[in-house]
């Protein structure tokens, strides 16, 4: 019986190791961001989920969407920017790498469409960024209005 409570701390351990942001690589070398806005995403459908979604511009240019989520699992969630207001819904404008061990990080260029867009055109966005349960089961978690949306 002594050996259960050491099982558990072994999971527990191996858990907390297996999800770090050490795979999280920059979009380039030297970079400074020059502008970051934050958007607060709030929970839905008594998910608990919460998080922060961090647009950044950085010194050559590049966008960045970082995606950190709280009171989740390692699970993998889906996350992307859709068009017009959190409330309204509406589809996909931007598909975002998914928050793999509760953080994503995408470098954004263009909408899904191929249409071109800059960290400036994403803060004057009529969208919201959603966060769903899986690839399997597409109810949201978490959602923020952003840009024009955004309070």
């Amino acid at each position: 019986m002594k050996k259960a409570p050491t099982f558990f701390m072994f999971i527990a351990l191996t858990l907390l190791f297996s999800c770090n942001n050490s795979d999280i690589e920059p979009t380039g070398v030297n970079e400074i961001i020059v502008d970051q806005i934050d958007y607060e995403l709030s929970p839905v459908n008594a998910s608990g989920i919460t998080g922060t979604a961090s647009f950044t511009r950085d010194s050559n240019d590049n966008t960045t969407i970082l995606i950190e989520l709280l009171n989740t699992n390692t699970d993998e969630h889906p996350a992307n920017i859709r068009f017009n207001t959190a409330a309204e819904g509406g589809p996909v404008a931007i598909t975002l790498e998914p928050c793999t061990c509760a953080v994503s990080t995408t470098v954004v260029t263009q909408l899904d469409d191929g249409t071109p867009i800059d960290f400036d055109k994403l803060l004057n966005l009529d969208g919201h960024v959603r966060i769903e349960e899986s690839s399997t089961n597409p109810d949201v978690v978490a959602i923020a209005d952003i840009g024009i949306n955004a309070n």
